[in-house]
């Protein structure tokens, strides 16, 4: 009979087997990379609380500057769009300095996907970081609600709130222009993004002589965050983060906003979820690719995992087409060398004639 308490299964006094919970969780995995999985999973813990934290602080006070910005009057806001613009970046800056030292302070699941991609970030933390900062985005959401709520039912004005797109535009920032198509709006969020993760790389970026320090990374972010407020924000209602935007429309649904918020009008759920993705891959593969390995400090510091990989395809190609060179010009001695031999046996031939 095997030995089947290697295996994890416990033979009951009736018979019957019984396999351990918790070996068969581990079944198929050796006590080092069980212990090492659990490890990392305990390391992971904190990164994931500092992650939906600070969605929560975001998401419960930079769109409650809408509200304030609406209805109250005068309202302090209402000088030019960087009053609704500069709250949001600040509110990056601060939790940036807040839990930045603790999980990196990603905010952003194109931002996470990028560093995956690009810096070392691992993979299979991608999803975790995702459902925090999702989570997080619905609690600072309802948060938000609940103190401003008598004034969205206010703006619906006996409306259900699920046909109050206005009110949906101001509490969750989930709108989007009507001349704007769905396809146009996927590229601004893609354009945006790119642009977004671009600077964030650059920011922080060992090979950039010109990189600002820890203390003032955070605060650049939040005036990028400004810029890009002011640029993007009357299009798409200033997403560009598909955990905000996911967040806050779980949130209105939770709350009664029904399909302005899942999947939102025209299908704005995928063009911010998939432009704002995408976009951030191709902004970091922009910086990786044709900015960074031209700093000087790449022959201090070496090459980066990406430019090996860029040095592996350029010299595959290049050998290809010395291979296809090396085989043109055999290929011509060849052609050479024969017609060199058919001409010296004409000569041979020619010459044993003329001896006979």
């Amino acid at each position: 009979m095997a030995n089947v308490a290697h295996h994890g299964v416990i033979e009951m006094e009736d018979g019957t087997h019984h396999i351990e919970r918790e070996r068969s969780i581990f079944l198929m995995v050796s006590p080092v990379h069980k212990a090492k999985l659990k490890e990392e999973i305990r390391k992971l813990i904190p990164c994931l609380i500092a992650e939906f934290l600070a969605n929560w602080f975001i998401m419960a006070t930079a769109p409650a500057i809408t509200a304030m910005m609406l209805y109250y009057t005068p309202s302090p806001f209402l000088t030019s769009f960087n009053g609704l613009a500069f709250p949001w970046g600040m509110s990056f800056t601060f939790c940036i300095y807040a839990i930045g030292g603790i999980s990196g302070a990603h905010l952003n699941f194109s931002v996470t996907v990028a560093f995956a991609a690009f810096r070392g970030f691992e993979w299979w933390k991608t999803l975790p970081y995702f459902f925090a900062q999702v989570l997080g985005g619905v609690c600072g959401t309802l948060n938000m609600w609940l103190t401003y709520y008598p004034l969205g039912y206010a703006l619906a004005n006996g409306k259900p709130l699920d046909q109050s797109p206005e009110v949906a535009a101001a509490f969750f920032n989930n709108a989007n222009q009507e001349y704007y198509t769905t396809i146009h709006s996927f590229a601004i969020q893609a354009y945006y993004t790119a642009f977004l993760v671009f600077m964030i790389f650059a920011f922080t970026d060992p090979y950039n002589p010109m990189a600002p320090g820890a203390s003032m990374f955070p605060f650049l972010i939040g005036l990028l965050v400004m810029e890009l407020g002011d640029s993007l924000g009357d299009i798409g209602q200033f997403t560009i983060n598909p955990s905000r935007d996911l967040g806050a429309r779980i949130a209105g649904a939770m709350i009664g906003f029904g399909r302005l918020a899942l999947p939102g009008v025209g299908g704005m759920l995928w063009a911010n979820q998939c432009g704002s993705v995408i976009g951030g891959v191709a902004g970091g593969l922009v910086y990786e690719s044709l900015v960074r390995p031209f700093f000087p400090t790449v022959e201090e510091l070496g090459p980066t995992i990406h430019m090996k990989r860029m040095e592996r395809v350029w010299n595959f190609l290049r050998g290809k087409r010395n291979v296809d060179s090396q085989v043109a010009m055999s290929q011509e001695t060849e052609t050479n060398n024969t017609i060199r031999s058919v001409g010296t046996s004409k000569d041979v031939v020619a010459e044993e004639e003329k001896f006979s």
